[in-house]
């Protein structure tokens, strides 16, 4: 009683009566460990800060932050952006693969260390972590690579409330470090696969990837900050940027037909990203995640909330565009964007770095096909890495597998309600698409391929895109759950049903639930 302050029967805390200090002294020295893992933490976030920059606050940049009305963490980031298409373009001047990897190595520093400071530093555990396992344990790498990237990533999530901070305007490194997490896992799992499993073993992707030799120091950390991609992604394979470094496969000049001119792709691309910045700027004001909360929302019939539910996250979605399209300029100028030629027309097909198709997006008919279209190149990796590894041997991946890859998404996002509402709801709705897809067959084959159908179709797509969307806005359960509320959850009650009627109307064995990897 007089170290717990409790009832305690005799029996069960012997050692406590015993000594009627061992609890109290116990407690004061996990108090005290734990007060001194607070405060290292918190020396080591000070020490890592993106206040911790030798760039001063300047006066011009005082006066354009004022005029776009940013914080300095959002305005630096944007010029880092703009940046990175003169960084890119300027790689082609070189042709010692040496020189090149050394240019993207020190310029992706740079750029990164401009809005973000000392933050930079926090790619260097983990990344230090994967290259020795690379080294030392090339069997074990890639799970070496899980095991340091991802715990790092949470930490810098939790540490500094990196939702809520981006909502506030707030930037810090964890942006970039999500995407070295991808970098990372992809080049040590790629490693690993080709020192531990045999060829006859390999998808034909992993066995055109897997990395035979472990890529020098200068190699690695080339790739890690390649002209700044850790600003806004995205991820790409090593096998590839090793290749373009060294001027080789497609972008080999002495190929019958060498790699085509990068200026109407940078133009095209730059253009786009443009349009986004302007549409984003443009709508904001009005459509934000502040609108979830407007009395003028609230008191608005449910139809018309459902509207402005689509168009804030539409509006969302420009934010998201408007960086990936800079990244995408940026690599498409260096050259690492171009893909192929195809063998059929002829042209050259560039994509490669494309992390978004926003007007193909609106015209995907299917839960299915999202992926496709927006973030591309992080769901190549989930599918890549996650999904097609998670299915026992002999088995395709089902429906398990599919909300196991969407969970590892959100916590990769972060640790927020929103987030685990909006995969853990993703995944029920790519099941619902496969659904509706086998009920089409089944009952109109006919009807399933016209135009009508298909803008049904695409127009229910986009908005319960929009709609789950809403969560990933919010963050916090409550207000996710308001949201989702203010229409009744129909999108979600049409689902479960048709999640629930399925078996009996479809008839026969239940369909599997797999998704198209295509």
């Amino acid at each position: 009683r007089g170290c717990c302050h409790v009832q305690l029967r005799p029996d069960t805390c012997r050692a406590c009566l015993a000594d009627p200090h061992l609890c109290q002294m116990a407690f004061t020295a996990v108090q005290g460990a734990l007060a001194q893992i607070q405060q290292a933490s918190a020396r080591y976030q000070d020490t890592f800060s993106s206040s911790n920059n030798v760039v001063p606050h300047m006066e011009w940049e005082q006066v354009l932050q004022a005029a776009l009305g940013l914080s300095k963490d959002q305005m630096r980031f944007m010029l880092a952006l703009f940046s990175s298409l003169l960084v890119g373009a300027g790689i082609r001047m070189f042709k010692s693969p040496t020189v090149r990897h050394m240019y993207a190595l020190i310029t992706g520093v740079l750029l990164t260390y401009y809005p973000f400071g000392s933050g930079v530093f926090h790619a260097l555990p983990p990344a230090i972590i994967t290259y020795l396992a690379m080294v030392v344990a090339p069997k074990k790498a890639g799970v070496v690579a899980w095991w340091a990237s991802f715990p790092y990533l949470i930490y810098l999530h939790v540490v500094n409330a990196s939702g809520m901070s981006w909502t506030l305007g707030q930037m810090d490194f964890t942006g970039c470090e999500m995407v070295l997490v991808l970098k990372l896992v992809s080049i040590a799992v790629s490693t690993q696969d080709y020192h531990s499993k045999k060829k006859e073993e390999l998808t034909p992707f992993q066995a055109t990837h897997a990395i035979a030799q472990v890529p020098n120091p200068l190699e690695f950390f080339s790739y890690v900050f390649s002209l700044g991609n850790l600003l806004a992604g995205p991820y790409f394979e090593f096998r590839n940027y090793k290749e373009f470094i060294e001027s080789r496969g497609v972008w080999d000049p002495r190929a019958e037909k060498p790699a085509p001119s990068v200026v109407l792709p940078s133009l095209w691309c730059l253009g786009e990203a443009f349009l986004f910045m302007g549409l984003y700027l443009k709508m904001v004001p009005i459509f934000n995640v502040g609108t979830f909360t407007q009395p003028w929302f609230l008191k608005s019939p449910a139809l018309k909330r459902a509207v402005i539910i689509f168009v804030t996250g539409m509006t969302n979605q420009y934010k998201y565009c408007f960086s990936w399209k800079l990244s995408e300029t940026s690599m498409t100028l260096a050259g690492l964007d171009f893909d192929r030629w195809d063998l059929k027309t002829g042209k050259a097909v560039w994509g490669r770095c494309c992390n978004v198709r926003w007007f193909h997006l609106q015209c995907t008919d299917s839960a299915t096909l999202v992926p496709t279209a927006w973030n591309i190149c992080t769901g190549n990796f989930l599918r890549r890495y996650v999904y097609e590894r998670l299915a026992p041997k002999g088995r395709k991946p089902g429906f398990l597998e599919l909300l196991m890859t969407q969970m590892t998404s959100a916590v990769w996002h972060g640790l927020y309600a929103g987030y685990m509402l909006f995969f853990a709801g993703s995944a029920v709705w790519i099941y619902f698409s496969k659904l509706v897809h086998k009920a089409e067959m089944k009952f109109m084959p006919g009807m399933a391929k016209t135009l009508p159908w298909h803008v049904v179709k695409a127009v229910w797509t986009n908005f319960v895109l929009n709609y789950m969307a809403s969560a990933f806005m919010v963050l916090e359960l409550k207000g996710s759950l308001d949201v989702y509320a203010s229409i009744a959850y129909i999108p979600f009650i049409i689902m479960f049903a048709g999640v629930l009627v399925a078996p009996f109307m479809l008839g026969g064995k239940k369909p599997k639930l797999t998704t198209k990897t295509e």
